[in-house]
């Protein structure tokens, strides 16, 4: 059903009759698209809400919870709910757009979505779709200073997480507060213009934590000082696609000091690391040690502190392009001739 433009334009005489929803007693599958600001959606929803409740045969349901009470009115009494194998793409809410932006970022279908836009402190009816949540979109949030507040067991099953624009939170998982590891079905993370975040991670890292993450992407995080904390890199043994973006407070990727012993074979499935617009950025890593192994791609702009790569004859031996301001690269610094010269065949310059 689309209800974009209910309440408008031609359709503003239009009514949606009572007791409709509920007669289609074997529907399996129901989703309501409508413009989530849309105030005559708002004077409809509950008792829609209460019609789909009592759909015993549903599957699989999308639509928009404009409030809290909705989205725990629904999960309370719907026989659906319960069923282990119902999917759902929630948005709870007001907020401009329905669309779920972390599922870009995956090449299958994911089956169960939570999107909570606006929301402030942690509700328990939140922490229960979580519990089912594959992946979760948590924008514009005022209350919760890390993704641990929302309860560290709901959300060990997510597979991709996004934050945006969320103004108190200030590392993603407190590792003092978690017993064992977490996040540890996480694929995709994207943090976007989270203005306190000041790590992803505090505290102790268990084994298994962040063990599947694949993509991470940082942009807009101004007191972002430190990736990899408390020896975190270790445990990323399949993130392939690294981007930093417009992190002003960043001044190594890699920092020895959080990372101490740090292996040669760290990061082993890393294909592309992007840096862009880090004012501050003087190095990727202190040394050459690491393999690089299978590093195929490197993007770098706006890096004007960064005058070196830490890249030898003996590593990076995949890497097959680089893509940076000529001038930028005319002015790195370099241990051997050959070295530059084995990597300028692999530059694009721009």
């Amino acid at each position: 059903m689309s209800l974009s433009n209910f309440g408008m334009g031609q359709s503003r005489g239009v009514e949606l009759r009572r007791n409709v929803l509920s007669k289609l007693s074997l529907l399996e599958e129901l989703r309501i698209d409508v413009d989530p600001n849309n105030q005559r959606w708002e004077e409809v929803v509950k008792a829609i809400i209460e019609e789909v409740a009592t759909l015993t045969h549903l599957t699989s349901l999308s639509i928009c919870f404009p409030s809290m009470d909705c989205l725990e009115f629904f999960i309370s009494t719907s026989p659906s709910w319960k069923d282990l194998y119902f999917t759902f793409q929630f948005s709870v809410g007001h907020h401009d757009s329905t669309k779920y932006q972390i599922l870009d970022y995956f090449e299958y279908q994911i089956r169960r979505c939570l999107k909570f836009v606006n929301g402030e402190g942690v509700h328990p009816a939140i922490s229960e779709v979580l519990a089912e949540t594959d992946a979760f979109e948590l924008i514009g949030h005022k209350g919760a200073k890390n993704l641990s507040d929302f309860d560290i067991k709901s959300i060990n099953k997510m597979r991709g997480c996004l934050i945006e624009g969320c103004s108190e939170i200030e590392t993603i998982v407190d590792g003092n507060r978690v017993q064992g590891s977490a996040l540890e079905g996480l694929e995709v993370m994207y943090i976007y213009n989270v203005p306190k975040l000041a790590s992803i991670w505090e505290g102790p890292v268990h084994t298994g934590s962040l063990g599947r993450l694949k993509n991470l992407t940082l942009c807009k995080c101004p007191s972002l000082k430190k990736i990899f904390s408390n020896n975190m890199i270790a445990q990323l043994p399949k993130l392939q696609d690294l981007k930093v973006e417009d992190c002003s407070g960043i001044e190594e990727v890699i920092m020895e000091s959080e990372n101490g012993g740090l292996e040669p074979d760290v990061l082993p499935s890393l294909k592309k690391l992007v840096l862009l617009d880090l004012p501050k950025l003087r190095s990727i890593c202190v040394n050459d040690l690491i393999k690089w192994s299978s590093l195929k791609k490197i993007v770098i702009s706006m890096c004007p502190l960064l005058t070196k790569l830490p890249f030898s004859n003996e590593n990076a031996i995949n890497l097959e392009c680089i893509e940076v301001q000529r001038s930028w690269w005319n002015a790195l610094e370099w241990q051997q001739e050959a070295i530059e010269e084995r990597l300028r065949s692999i530059c694009s310059f721009n």
